[in-house]
């Protein structure tokens, strides 16, 4: 594994309304692995490329390719790069009174990642002004106080112009494979959260679970096949990516109450 890092811990001080501990650039390898529990500090850490895991706060996300994670300040987690496509990554780490007022007033708490959101031209800024030889202390405080508010202001702005919520997104996702198999592992690792989180959103927005809501409405699709083609029970299953004609027959039954065959038949008659 290779690094770029500026250290400013022996500058910092207390009088600073923001501190700057650290930035740098991180070339991570399999073995890259962080964990800190409850230290005074924040972090924003961009993604240039690869993909990995945050744990933090008992929640997990999965941060790739153009996403932002947040370290907020007391908690508890652990990150770790991904074995076959480890991070290459660039971050600051940060601390102070003005730290707490950005996250305070422009960010939603417990938000620890930011998918699709490119900081990559505020955070170069950071590692120049990181590593320009020739300014002081105080001077870098000055303009990586400016950066970090850009950061957030953008940060801000990307998470209240989504067009969809966070269920909205998922059950985008399941509306686009319902023809395809699809495992939910995929879709959490896609979208960027933990199974539980993603059940947890997804439930309290619609009341069924995502592997429900997906079974449900695949089945609901074998009933239009069933009624408006000429296509048989074993083509439909094919079609629709069930392991076997046995399988789609069952589950059409557990939800529907009848076998596909007799459903068929039944709308006919």
């Amino acid at each position: 594994m290779r690094e770029e890092v500026y250290n400013f811990w022996h500058m910092c001080d207390s009088k600073f309304p923001l501190n700057v501990a650290m930035s740098g650039i991180s070339y991570c390898d399999k073995n890259y692995r962080i964990e800190r529990h409850g230290q005074n500090l924040f972090s924003f850490e961009y993604i240039i490329d690869g993909s990995g895991v945050l744990e933090i706060n008992s929640q997990t996300v999965y941060p790739q390719k153009n996403d932002v994670y947040i370290l907020t300040r007391d908690s508890d987690h652990v990150y770790y790069s991904s074995e076959d496509h480890p991070w290459t990554k660039i971050w600051i780490v940060f601390y102070g009174e003005f730290a707490e007022f950005l996250f305070q007033r422009y960010l939603p708490a417990d938000t620890y990642i930011v998918k699709d959101c490119s900081i990559l031209s505020y955070m170069n800024e950071i590692i120049n002004i990181s590593s320009a030889s020739n300014k002081s202390y105080s001077d870098l405080i000055d303009e990586v106080s400016v950066m970090l508010l850009k950061i957030v202001l953008h940060l801000k702005n990307h998470l209240e112009h989504k067009v969809l919520s966070a269920a909205e997104r998922i059950k985008l996702c399941l509306d686009v494979n319902i023809e395809n198999k699809l495992d939910m592992n995929d879709v959490c690792m896609q979208l960027g959260y933990s199974k539980n989180h993603m059940i947890k959103l997804f439930r309290e927005t619609y009341g069924i679970t995502p592997y429900a809501y997906f079974r449900k409405h695949k089945i609901e699709l074998a009933k239009h096949y069933l009624l408006n083609t000429h296509l048989t029970v074993n083509e439909i299953s094919v079609k629709l990516n069930f392991a076997d004609q046995h399988y789609f027959s069952s589950t059409f039954s557990d939800i529907v109450g009848i076998p596909p065959s007799q459903y068929r038949k039944n709308k006919k008659n």
